[in-house]
């Protein structure tokens, strides 16, 4: 199994504090688990992918509903509208105070271990095509419905709050939310990144290009966001993070940080930064397809979501 990329990265930015110096790919014995239509999934376009704290996966698609995968049997038990989800097309998957929460095209589903329970509308806000975060500890819910009468929540452990707008330039179109220190980042798709802290909105706008926002993320107690033009990261205003050869400046559609590993899907493939190294794949190097629209990370794998199937990566 070989990377895209072997090119050294020395000379072309200082070390990061946060992803470390970037080095040339280090060819190590990863192990594929390769999932889709025909292999343990009724479908190959994988749209959101999140690892349980018991390490199963939960595997959203576009078009047959979500499943819960067992890595080490390959099982999978899926659930979609005949069984209570609001829609089978997935768009996000995450976890909070213990239950599944799942946002598709039609509204959130709520899975508490035995039964769904769907939300189609909070307070004034109509849910559809649905982007869900929760924060590390799982206390915290993020959505936001894009959709001309959608907008912005949060989820506390209670009700729904309604966070778009107050005349302050939140609205429909959040595409990626973000955790740090207290804060959440909001990373709007037309090109705005917002962090709010309490009552508190402040736009983190220096430094970053006429964009589209397709991701966010935090690595190292920083701020991450994954972006038509790349990966960018703030310390003061945004910059862009050299990715190794062909993969500089691919879109970024997903960001997922475990410890000191960060995993990002690109265009192009998938990145794992951590200490010292940076390592790519792509269908060259067996994923299923080149473009990795969503990904999940753990101490052991890298779950990488495709429109032709998921890759479960082990030991790279």
């Amino acid at each position: 199994m070989t990377g895209r990329n072997r090119r050294g990265l020395a000379g072309l930015v200082p070390a990061l504090s946060v992803l470390a110096l970037l080095l040339p790919f280090a060819a190590g014995a990863a192990e594929f688990q390769l999932f889709g239509r025909g292999k343990g999934l009724p479908s190959s376009w994988i749209t959101s992918v999140a690892f349980s704290p018991d390490g199963n996966l939960w595997v959203g698609t576009g078009d047959s509903g979500v499943y819960h995968l067992d890595p080490s049997t390959g099982k999978a038990q899926g659930f979609r509208a005949v069984d209570g989800l609001s829609s089978d097309a997935v768009v996000s998957i995450a976890l909070s105070g213990g239950s599944v929460y799942v946002g598709t095209s039609e509204g959130i589903s709520v899975f508490d271990g035995k039964r769904w329970t769907r939300v189609d509308k909070a307070g004034s806000v109509t849910l559809r095509n649905v982007r869900l975060a929760a924060s590390p500890d799982g206390k915290e819910l993020w959505a936001c419905s894009v959709y001309l009468a959608g907008g912005t929540l949060r989820n506390d452990g209670g009700a729904w709050k309604f966070m778009g707008g107050e005349g302050r330039g939140l609205f429909n179109d959040v595409q990626g939310f973000a955790f740090l220190d207290g804060s959440v980042l909001l990373g709007g798709g037309s090109g705005t990144a917002y962090v709010r802290k309490g009552e508190e909105l402040s736009v983190l706008a220096e430094g970053l290009p006429p964009v589209n926002v397709f991701s966010a993320g935090a690595a190292g107690g920083k701020w991450l966001l994954g972006t038509s033009k790349g990966l960018y990261r703030f310390d003061g205003r945004w910059a862009p993070v050299p990715l190794p050869g062909t993969f500089s400046g691919e879109p970024v559609f997903a960001i997922a940080s475990s410890g000191d590993r960060t995993a990002v899907g690109t265009a192009v493939g998938v990145v794992l930064l951590g200490e010292g190294e940076a390592k790519t794949l792509d269908a060259s190097g067996g994923l299923p397809s080149s473009r990795v629209t969503a990904v999940a990370a753990t101490g052991d794998f890298v779950a990488a979501g495709t429109p032709n199937g998921l890759a479960l990566i082990r030991k790279w």
